[in-house]
């Protein structure tokens, strides 16, 4: 029972950080609701030049409070980008919660249990697909852009000279977001300040987050073919695949490449880590940068063509979703599984990996035996290692 709970948990806890953070956006709403300020009226403007923004209260926070909201869908699919973003927005949150509505207690201990949860569970959210990346990117700023020209009309007069049109406050937006500061308008009251702050910090992880995000991948390839020139896509046929970067995957793509066998490494590095990684290989070795559980990476990596996939990371849950992309890709692949820790063999047995591989499990069997006199020959070490092995190097 307590074993399932700690599995419950694990599987659990990144979506209720991201529950954690959507609540702190409705936090903002209700708190909101409660002022004597008419929301709706925010989003029926006709005219900027006309409208008096003293009269629309908090807008930014509102604001504040749908940006938090949206992040939490991204932290639910554990976007790097999301959990990044989502840490400068509760920063920022708490800060103006704690100087403007220092009794609002429950949603400062909210604010800052869930910073601290989003701290702990950095490693959770380790996912960067290219495609969703980009999206959530531009939503992200997007957003901080809607949010930073709308709060710098609302504290206008706070400013010198005061923002009074709508393109002074854009200007001011991506003057600020880019941290270039020509100095020209120069905020005056505190909380023009503090907002300004606020555009800054946001700014710096959304706006260089996004640029890099969208346009990183463009550069980086047109600068490769500019220094290696065109290359032919590998012939990726009979070889391995091996998913991860553990000390395992690493030994395991060494003694392949040394019996002479192809190898293909799937790894969620960037490129340049290429030649520090085959450093480590002793030799070259094809490697692609993408999520193992991708199909299009798979594919990418000749999954039809290859001998057997091998998912050898340090997560047993991350393998267990590599062996099930890979079946549902291709039903005929051939797959092998490592399990880190023993406890999760029966769950990761229920995935029907080609061969079950716990080296953990294996190694106190044989120091068990060992140390207990028992006679070790190849079939008993065989029958330890593998829970199944049959066929799979069977040619048709």
């Amino acid at each position: 029972m307590w074993q399932k709970s700690i599995n419950l948990w694990l599987e659990v806890r990144h979506s209720l950080v991201a529950l954690a953070v959507f609540l702190n956006g409705l936090l903002i709403f209700k708190t909101v609701w409660g002022m004597s300020i008419n929301l709706v009226e925010l989003f029926h403007i006709q005219s900027f030049s006309g409208i008096n923004w003293a009269n629309i209260a908090n807008g930014p926070w509102f604001i504040l409070g749908i940006f938090l909201m949206i992040n939490a869908f991204g932290l639910l699919y554990r976007a790097r980008t999301a959990w990044a973003v989502s840490i400068v927005l509760l920063l920022i949150t708490l800060v103006y919660t704690m100087h403007f509505y220092p009794n609002l207690s429950f949603s400062i201990s909210l604010c800052l249990a869930t910073l601290i949860g989003l701290l702990l569970l950095g490693k959770d959210f380790n996912r960067s697909s290219a495609t969703a990346g980009g999206i959530f990117a531009f939503i992200s700023f997007t957003m901080l852009l809607f949010y930073s020209t709308y709060g710098a009309l609302y504290f206008g007069d706070g400013f010198h000279p005061a923002i009074d049109n709508l393109m002074t406050a854009f200007y001011f937006s991506i003057v600020t977001m880019t941290t270039v500061g020509y100095g020209d308008i120069i905020p005056m009251t505190e909380p023009a300040r503090l907002f300004t702050v606020s555009i800054i910090f946001a700014g710096i992880t959304v706006f260089a987050t996004s640029l890099t995000t969208v346009f990183g991948p463009i550069i980086r390839g047109g600068l490769n073919k500019l220094v290696k020139g065109s290359q032919q896509n590998m012939n990726r046929n009979d070889h391995f695949i091996v998913c991860g970067m553990s000390i395992l995957a690493i030994s395991t793509v060494a003694q392949l490449k040394q019996r002479g066998l192809e190898v293909t490494m799937i790894i969620g590095r960037p490129e340049e880590e290429f030649p520090l990684i085959e450093q480590r290989l002793g030799s070259k070795c094809d490697i692609i940068s993408g999520d193992s559980t991708d199909n299009a990476v798979l594919s990418k990596a000749g999954l039809d063509n290859c001998r057997a996939l091998l998912a050898l990371s340090d997560d047993d849950a991350t393998n267990a979703f590599i062996v099930l992309s890979a079946k549902e890709l291709s039903a005929e692949a051939k797959t092998v599984l490592a399990v880190n820790d023993s406890k999760n063999m029966n769950r990761v047995k229920q995935v029907k990996a080609d061969i079950v591989l716990s080296p953990q499990l294996f190694g106190s069997e044989i120091l068990a035996s060992v140390l207990s006199g028992e006679p070790l020959d190849n079939d008993k070490l065989i029958s330890m290692l593998l829970n199944s092995g049959h066929g799979l190097f069977d040619k048709t």
